[in-house]
């Protein structure tokens, strides 16, 4: 396959990708498996290494396996067709061994003194890489894992999970040709990516189908109501109390459909929705409206304290063909309960 071919390829892949069809997707990457030999010339000039290797992150494992047998791969294939790039050069001047993947280039610091390269002499002898390169060359196996002070990779760039993501940070490159509609789009992707680890383009792809969403929702212009609602949006995102909201959006779990016409009651945290509830709850018991004065008897027993000292009142709380509601408060200890 050729680099016209290849190119041609790769746009097929990103349109399926952006529509998120898993079949077609699979499809395509398979024939790049199968059909493409990997040169380094032919990387570079595609830079379809760079976007392979991105899927390595994708949500869905069986993409996310491929595009990581892929990369291996190619890499294999790469460094057998150049013997003349070894793994490490005596003539650098730093203190840095960097690993010529065909595009995925990874510099990692080593000791130089433990260095034994793997290289074959003139009797046939071949020595043994020391174990620090070795754990190197495993850091791009599919089973390695970074260790704690290890920046985790996504997509090629280093995301370091201490909540400074941003679409400026991420080097995020997209337009939409109105500068409104570009910024609402830029902190959407800031709300939603400053804790995550997931990869730039599905945050992006959020970002962009919650922005289109709301913007059909107002007819197609950016105007007041537009922004307006996107903002109460993005700073139900942003708050630190509640990423389940913010991770449900990203990964899915919450379809960005269903986001869109949430309320804020519905986007509000369980820790809140919780303390609302409490609120409303003791509102009802300090409400008196036109009922009757609350009286005090020792018909009801606490729960609490088994005291029989209590007060009371009624209300109707439902329709009115439901018996009203009893709101008893024990006098001893405070408890309060209700019944029908």
């Amino acid at each position: 396959m050729n680099i016209d071919e290849v190119v041609q390829l790769k746009k097929s892949l990103a349109k399926a990708i952006s529509e998120e069809k898993t079949s077609a997707i699979l499809g395509i990457m398979k024939q790049f498996n199968d059909d493409v030999v990997a040169t380094k010339e032919l990387l570079k000039k595609t830079d379809i290494g760079v976007f392979i290797g991105k899927q390595r992150s994708h949500p869905n494992a069986d993409i996310a396996r491929l595009a990581k047998d892929i990369v291996k791969k190619w890499k294999t294939a790469v460094q057998q067709s150049d013997p003349s790039k070894s793994i490490y050069s005596p003539k650098t001047n730093s203190d840095t061994v960097k690993v010529d993947d065909g595009g995925f280039v990874k510099p990692q610091p080593i000791d130089r003194s433990s260095i034994k390269i793997k290289r074959e002499n003139s009797q046939g002898e071949i020595s043994t890489p020391s174990p620090s390169l070795a754990k190197l060359e495993n850091s791009f196996s599919e089973n390695s894992s970074p260790s704690p002070s290890t920046p985790k990779l996504e997509n090629d760039r280093v995301i370091n999970n201490k909540g400074d993501r941003s679409f400026k940070k991420d080097n995020v490159g997209y337009s939409t040709g109105d500068s409104t509609r570009d910024k609402c789009i830029e902190l959407l992707y800031d709300s939603l990516a400053f804790d995550s680890n997931n990869g730039i383009d599905i945050i992006l792809n959020r970002a962009k189908k919650i922005e289109q969403i709301v913007l059909d929702q107002f007819d197609g212009e950016p105007e007041k109501q537009y922004r307006d609602k996107l903002r109460g949006m993005i700073s139900n995102l942003k708050d630190k109390k509640n990423p389940g909201l913010r991770k449900g959006v990203v990964s899915g779990d919450i379809t960005v459909q269903k986001f869109c016409v949430m309320t804020k009651e519905e986007m509000a945290s369980e820790e809140k929705k919780a303390r609302d509830r409490e609120i409303q709850q003791a509102n009802l018991f300090k409400a008196r409206g036109a009922g009757p004065t609350q009286a005090e008897t020792n018909m009801f027993r606490c729960g609490k304290c088994g005291e029989r000292k209590t007060t009371y009142f009624q209300m109707q709380t439902r329709s009115a063909d439901e018996p009203m509601t009893t709101f008893v408060t024990c006098i001893v200890c405070n408890n309060r309960w209700k019944f029908c």
